[in-house]
């Protein structure tokens, strides 16, 4: 089998098995903090929009896909493309987050949503040297409400 084959057949396992549940908890989670709002799961960037009197959009990012297995950071922090679109919302107002979460087995254990300011988004960004970077596991994840 070809190696691109070998990817997709990857990718496929990966959406299947932690991307759409963990953006369907993630999605649940959302709308259990905010009831009376209208949270929306995006294709795309951000992943949630959380519709306020002021909009807030969550972009979700994964921080352990097994118990010492840490994500790529790739995955983890904001592609150049993801900086650049979240710097230009901050700029024009917009309230947007990042939320990390730990898979364990089927589990998933997520952090509270961080909001990002022009003064913090570099440190979640990938452009930016990993000693300069936001640490996830420094982060507190809501073990006594793990989602099944």
């Amino acid at each position: 089998m070809a190696k691109k084959n070998k990817n997709v057949l990857k990718g496929k396992k990966a959406w299947k098995e932690t991307i759409r549940p963990s953006h369907d908890k993630a999605e649940r989670k959302l709308q259990s903090k905010y009831p009376n709002h209208l949270v929306v799961s995006t294709t795309g960037m951000p992943d949630f929009i959380i519709s306020t009197k002021k909009d807030r959009m969550v972009e979700l990012k994964p921080n352990r896909l097994a118990r010492n297995q840490r994500a790529s950071y790739e995955r983890m922090y904001l592609s150049s493309t993801q900086e650049s679109k979240t710097k230009l919302l901050i700029s024009k107002g917009m309230r947007v987050g990042i939320m990390y979460y730990n898979k364990i087995g089927r589990k998933m254990v997520y952090s509270n949503v961080i909001w990002l300011s022009s003064k913090n988004l570099k440190s979640f960004c990938c452009s930016t040297p990993s000693q300069k970077r936001f640490d996830p596991d420094t982060l507190k994840f809501d073990q006594e409400k793990l989602s099944n």
